[in-house]
Order: structure tokens, then C-alpha cells, then sequence
């Protein structure tokens, strides 16, 4: 069965290698790998060129952002299962066989999840592997860490019933619209496996855009609960008056 994994990458050359060898690495071998480079000049070329063999399609040139950049590779991606790794997360070496293994059993899941750590930038880990089951409610209340992360996640595509793969609306909350997306038509596979590795370092989105990714979740969060809307809505203005006071 054919697995496929993207991974996004733009001036990442000091982690992007490290991201590649965990995808070839893979104790699994049918794995079609994208990687779409967004027109590096630190290097970045280099270290794909050094892996052309393993990778079976790869370009560097502006591609319009990251969520159009993945977007664009789900469109190539032939495999029944898609994952998308950044350039700075890393895959565990037995994720895509621990995978295929629970898949052979259940084909009929939205999303098969693992559990995923912390490292920082020199790889030091900041926190043990977590992961736990996690319902649409709790998903809408809460959000996704610490009970499912981006990286550890496989997605199937036989279970998205839209004509695209992540909402370019949502540069920042797209791995969360999509989450809600799927876990609202159907259900999740919790596996209690170390799949994936989450760097967290001053360079991230995650990290220079903190504010702006948590008025985009609110945001999501407005689409996908009617009941709610008016105390997403309360908060996503109660933050905003707090920025403009300097309060966060």
C-alpha cells in the first residue's frame, strides 16, 4: 500500500535534512515522498539534491505559502494515506509501519494519530511523547495539543468529501480546520505509538505568530460551532482589545 508525505520547506536548511532521513528512513518502504521547497538560498537544494533517489518529486520556486504549497502536492499525491511533515518536525523510524498495521484492521477511519514529544532547536527534548483520544466537542473546546499533534497525524483521503485538502482561508489554523473538518463527518484512530517529533524553536509560526494563530483558531472555531459562535466571538474581540492595550 502506498503512503504518501509531504513536506513544506523554505530557508530550513538547518533542520531539513534531519526531516528528510526520518520519511527514507521509514522501516516501511512504499512511501511516496513530495517536498516543496519554497525557493530556498541557504542550502536547502543541496540537501534535497543529496536525496533526489529517495524522493519522488520535489521543486523549489515561490509556491504561494505553505497551506497552498501542501495543497498543491495532495493534488499529486496518489497514496491512500497523506501526511504532511514539516521541515523542522521529524517521523519516528516505525510511525508508517505502526500506521499500516492499525489500518489493515480498520480501514474506515478519518484520521490515524500516534504520539508525538518535544525537542528544541539543538534537539534536547522538552516534553515526553503525548497523545490521547480526543472527541469533536473536546476538539472544539480545547484544541488539539496536548491531545493530538499535526505531525503525528495520518490522514485518509477516501474520508475527505471536499475538492481540496487543507482551507487557504486558514494560513495559520489550517491542521485545525481540517481536523474538525474530518472528525465532525467521522472518527479518529488513537494509537498508542511514538510517531512524530515536534521542534519547537524562536523561527516557528508557531512561535513568531502567536497572537495571530490564536485569533485564527477562534476563528475556526466560530465556523464549526453555531451554538458557541457568540462566545468565540467574545473572546476573538476581548484578545483583540487586549493587543491594542499591549496587554499580550
Amino acid at each position: 500500500m502506498l503512503v504518501s508525505i509531504i513536506t513544506t520547506s523554505y530557508n530550513q536548511a538547518k533542520y531539513l535534512e534531519q526531516t528528510i532521513l526520518s520519511v527514507v528512513n521509514q522501516t516501511y518502504s512504499n512511501i511516496e515522498y513530495i517536498v516543496m521547497d519554497a525557493g530556498s538560498t541557504d542550502g536547502s537544494i543541496d540537501i534535497i539534491k543529496k536525496y533526489d533517489k529517495h524522493i519522488t518529486y520535489w521543486q523549489s520556486k515561490p509556491d504561494g505559502g505553505q497551506v497552498k504549497a501542501i495543497n498543491t502536492a495532495f493534488k499529486m499525491a496518489k497514496g491512500d494515506l497523506v501526511a504532511f511533515v514539516n521541515s523542522d518536525d521529524l517521523l519516528q523510524p516505525t510511525a508508517v509501519e505502526a500506521l499500516l498495521r492499525a489500518y489493515d484492521v480498520n480501514p474506515d477511519y478519518s484520521v490515524y494519530y500516534g504520539l508525538c514529544n518535544m525537542i528544541d532547536t539543538d534537539g534536547n527534548e522538552i516534553s515526553k511523547p503525548k497523545g490521547s483520544n480526543i472527541h469533536y466537542t473536546d476538539l472544539l473546546k480545547i484544541g488539539m495539543i496536548p491531545n493530538i499533534f499535526q505531525p503525528a497525524c495520518f490522514f485518509n483521503t477516501k474520508k475527505l468529501n471536499r475538492e481540496y485538502f487543507l482551507d487557504e482561508k486558514y494560513p495559520l489554523a489550517f491542521d485545525y480546520e481540517l481536523l474538525l473538518y474530518l472528525l465532525k463527518q467521522g472518527s479518529f484512530l488513537f494509537l498508542y505509538s511514538h510517531f512524530a517529533t515536534y521542534r519547537q524553536h524562536n523561527l516557528s509560526k508557531s512561535s513568531t505568530m502567536k497572537r495571530e494563530h490564536y485569533l485564527e483558531k477562534l476563528k475556526v472555531q466560530m465556523l464549526y460551532s453555531k451554538k458557541h459562535w457568540l462566545l468565540w466571538k467574545y473572546r476573538r474581540l476581548k484578545f483583540e482589545i487586549a493587543i491594542k492595550l499591549g496587554k499580550v
